[in-house]
């Protein structure tokens, strides 16, 4: 069973399948990307996967990875609306994606991993898992071309970006008021998938 994805279209019939990530990244995230990666695959559509997240799981995120990275289709990771934020696993995420972009007054950022028991959450800040998670984070912003110290700061510094200083210090590609202006923005770009090189036609 698929549940059901909105699809944006134009004039020449031309989609994109959009899946939304609102809220704690969790298991539920991982399996709706799953199955929307199901149908779109099937259907040749790209994806745009929108985020407006405060983070969530760490393994989940790790399994969100591996969706993407394993792709037929390309991914585009999309923080929006305005006013949104892709923290923490919601950045690590962005940075996994075929192409980046925000929205307008948008922020990503505060990467730190922060742990929960009984007695409340902390911060974690052991050098084993820390330097781990930045060569993790690291190694996607260089799959995708990326700024590599920026990556890194997002989580040794708990740096927070808004739109234009991400485009500015090569987080992200694209910055789009909203899906029709991003669609406008992508056409004609090539990326790679793990089935070749797809070439957007979204005008």
């Amino acid at each position: 069973f698929l549940p059901s994805f909105p699809v944006v279209s134009n004039a020449l019939n031309q989609e994109v399948l959009v899946v939304n990530f609102e809220g704690t990244i969790s298991t539920m995230s991982f399996e709706l990307l799953k199955e929307a990666l199901a149908f779109a695959e099937s259907n040749s559509k790209p994806i745009i996967l929108t985020l407006n997240t405060p983070g969530g799981s760490l393994d989940a995120t790790f399994e969100v990875w591996e969706l993407i990275e394993n792709s037929k289709v390309p991914v585009i990771g999309y923080v929006y609306p305005k006013g949104a934020r892709a923290a923490s696993a919601g950045t690590y995420i962005l940075l996994s994606t075929h192409i980046a972009a925000m929205a307008p007054n948008t922020i990503i950022g505060s990467c730190q991993p922060i742990s929960f028991s009984f007695e409340g959450s902390k911060p974690v800040d052991d050098p084993k898992t820390i330097n781990h998670l930045v060569k993790l984070l690291r190694e996607r912003a260089a799959m995708h071309n990326r700024n590599e110290e920026i990556a890194e700061l997002f989580i040794t510094e708990n740096l927070n970006l808004n739109a234009e200083e991400a485009k500015e210090k090569g987080v992200i590609e694209f910055t789009a008021n909203f899906l029709s202006e991003l669609l406008e923005k992508v056409d004609g770009l090539t990326v790679s998938t793990t089935l070749g090189e797809f070439t957007f036609h979204t005008r």
